[in-house]
């Protein structure tokens, strides 16, 4: 395997990078990954290295990106910046023709609206993702969050950095949007202004013109609801979704044995294309 990492931009002198994955022999396919974390936290490095090794090992590259956080930088700059990164990406390195973009929770929620915007790949798939923001969990105080120590909005804002950030350890800025979630304040810390939350969420007509996705959702996830999955699937018009019968969000955050085979099917679904993977609502 062959490791590394590109400088694609930058934002007032923050660089963007990204890292390539690549197998030794040539790739069938390319995956975009993006990293979870709310919008607010998180870093490109966070996929557990026995995941990135299966997919080397299945012949598959990955390519995973910074983006721009929120607060200190609006949903209006992070997705034409990430845009600009993953065209730079494909233009100047070397990649296979069928390319699959990958997201976990936010970062799904990026690629939702990337597609949306006119970036073309083979297929999707959508870890504990959302497409849209019209959820009571996302507007309301959500009982999850008020189970951790009150973070008030006041200490939250001090959290917020004077410069705009790509990556934030879970320990620095959690809090952040951990305030957000249990004041209700989560979908104002990024949006330009909250009367844009229908502009940045996704319309069943736009959802029918996604490509081929692989759904794998949490039926009692505590912080995007599984009715997120539910709208996906019903409005996508190649889906398949992959229910488990748990409460933990990011399930896959550890590379344990029964998340391991949960990642045969991710690679099953993108080396077949034609696979049918077993759906359930």
């Amino acid at each position: 395997m062959k490791t590394t990492q590109v400088t694609l931009n930058t934002y007032q002198d923050v660089s963007l990078m990204a890292t390539s994955y690549e197998p030794d022999t040539p790739p069938t396919a390319t995956i975009l990954y993006l990293h979870g974390g709310g919008l607010e936290f998180g870093q490109r490095e966070d996929l557990p290295s026995a995941y990135i090794e299966k997919f080397i090992a299945a012949d598959i590259q990955l390519f995973t990106f910074d983006y721009l956080l929120a607060p200190e930088v609006k949903i209006d700059v992070i997705l034409p910046v990430l845009r600009d990164s993953i065209q730079t990406m494909l233009a100047k390195t070397a990649h296979a023709s069928r390319m699959i973009l990958m997201g976990r929770s936010a970062g799904s929620y990026l690629a939702y609206l990337l597609q949306r915007d006119g970036l073309k790949v083979e297929g999707f798939i959508d870890l504990y993702g959302y497409s849209g923001l019209d959820y009571p969990e996302f507007r309301m105080p959500t009982e999850f969050y008020d189970r951790f120590p009150k973070v008030l909005p006041m200490n939250a804002q001090a959290l917020i950095q004077r410069q705009p950030l790509v990556a934030g350890d879970m320990k620095d800025r959690y809090p952040l949007y951990v305030s957000g979630r249990q004041f209700g304040t989560w979908l104002s810390q990024f949006l330009p202004s909250m009367r844009e939350a229908t502009t940045y969420s996704l319309t069943p007509t736009e959802l029918s013109r996604l490509p081929r996705t692989l759904l794998l959702h949490s039926t009692a996830d505590p912080d995007v609801p599984f009715a997120a999955a539910q709208v996906a699937l019903n409005a996508l018009p190649d889906a398949e979704l992959i229910a488990l019968d748990q409460s933990e969000h990011d399930f896959d955050r550890e590379a344990t044995t029964a998340n391991l085979a949960i990642y045969d099917h991710i690679i099953d679904f993108i080396v077949t294309p034609d696979i049918d993977v077993q759906a359930t609502a």
